[in-house]
């Protein structure tokens, strides 16, 4: 009598699920050879290093009013030279951005946070979940960010900050749209069936599988929705919308500088620059990360 050669095989549900730690080394690897994304990555981290220091990095005031010093030229007193009331720009720029950085982080982390939750509810629950979550995302997502902003701004209060949450609930669907379709992708994938065979828990499913595939988009996306919150945060400010004077935002500066452009236009033009560079060097940091999370890409 002859035994079968058919034998048991074990199901591996591991090397499939997302990126290993090798792979994610080939990714840091091939960023470290994009010097654009490199350099970008420098410039940003280099501006938020001076923002957050700015106590060490100028002696004056943001808010200090030297009338002699009225629109200044720049120099080695004022680097980026003195608005119309004589205040340092280059302190105020710093102050500044401290403000618009923070309110753009925050707003982003709180996107992500609630956004990447609805979406996984979507993708992963469908039917009934993604049935109530997809029209409220749809919702979200049709109402303009700056009328968001001006209703949260006169229900808690003007000119506090408060607009941050606008910012936020603008970018939830974007977030969730990107984890939701993520998260779809894979559902009918062999190591998620294989994984609820073995009766693994939603959250055991979640943690070891879903989540590592869809890190890399959610990572590209959160690069590119903190620039559209940095110039969304300045655009606020720019319309008046943002922190009452005399708390220094970029947006604000931009706003009081284009009064006096004719007589003193480096005290906008100079903002406007350091407000580009922010938000380029960040757009060509995810541009270079996208392309490492490539894996049809082998090179730069």
């Amino acid at each position: 009598m002859k035994i079968g050669k058919n034998k048991s095989k074990s199901v591996d549900i591991g090397p499939q699920s997302g990126l290993s730690i090798n792979q994610w080394g080939e990714v840091v690897r091939k960023l470290g050879k994009n010097k654009i994304a490199v350099i970008s990555l420098v410039v940003f981290v280099v501006i938020c290093l001076a923002c957050a220091m700015a106590p060490y990095l100028t002696k004056w005031e943001y808010s200090a009013i030297s009338v002699p010093d009225r629109n200044a030229l720049p120099s080695f007193k004022h680097i980026f030279g003195t608005d119309y009331l004589g205040r340092d720009s280059f302190s105020r720029m710093l102050y500044g951005g401290r403000l618009t950085l923070r309110i753009t982080f925050v707003s982003t982390l709180l996107a992500a946070a609630v956004g990447s939750i609805l979406g996984l509810a979507a993708g992963y629950f469908g039917r009934k979940a993604d049935f109530i979550i997809s029209p409220v995302l749809d919702m979200l997502g049709s109402i303009p960010v700056i009328l968001l902003a001006i209703v949260t701004e006169s229900v808690f209060g003007w000119g506090k900050g408060y607009f941050v949450y606008a910012i936020a609930v603008a970018a939830v669907p974007k977030f969730a749209r990107i984890v939701r379709a993520s998260v779809m992708d894979i559902m009918g994938r062999e190591y998620i069936e294989a994984a609820r065979a073995l009766a693994v828990s939603h959250v055991g499913v979640i943690f070891r599988h879903v989540v590592h595939n869809v890190a890399p988009a959610f990572i590209v996306r959160f690069t590119s929705l903190t620039a559209e919150a940095l110039l969304t945060c300045t655009i606020m400010g720019y319309l008046g919308i943002g922190i009452n004077p005399p708390t220094p935002e970029w947006g604000a500066i931009v706003l009081i500088a284009k009064s006096y452009m004719r007589v003193a236009p480096y005290v906008m033009f100079i903002p406007c620059a350091v407000i580009a560079i922010t938000v380029i060097s960040l757009s060509l940091f995810g541009d270079g990360l996208r392309d490492a999370l490539d894996p049809n890409e082998t090179s730069f």
